[in-house]
């Protein structure tokens, strides 16, 4: 065997085996709390909360492509939360008793 054949060989094998530290999960948490295991990215604190980008509706109008499932934050307009659904933004509900209309809410008695 080639010394060259070795180092391929060689690069192969650690390539498969690094292969599976791309696949992990993430935690983020001041107690180094290992990620549940269904989970691609798991955030927990007792004292913070998640920051959802936030921009104005022109920003949000112009993102080339979102993904179905993009969530964002919409400052102006009618402000609060949006999100993508593979053809067009919806703002979730801010008051469910006034905004039953623009998306469905799933509450304790039903929907």
């Amino acid at each position: 065997m080639k010394q060259s054949d070795f180092k391929i060989i060689t690069v192969f094998i650690a390539v498969l085996c690094t292969s599976k530290g791309f696949s992990q999960t993430v935690s983020i948490s001041k107690n180094a709390i290992a990620a549940d295991t269904t989970a691609m990215l798991d955030i927990s604190s007792t004292e913070k909360g998640l920051l959802i980008p936030r921009m104005t509706a022109q920003q949000k109008n112009v993102i080339a492509n979102p993904a179905n499932g993009l969530l964002i934050f919409q400052t102006d307009g009618e402000p609060g939360f949006y999100y993508y659904n593979g053809s067009a933004w919806f703002l979730l509900v801010n008051n469910a008793a006034a905004d039953r209309q623009k998306t469905l809410i799933y509450t304790i008695q039903g929907f």
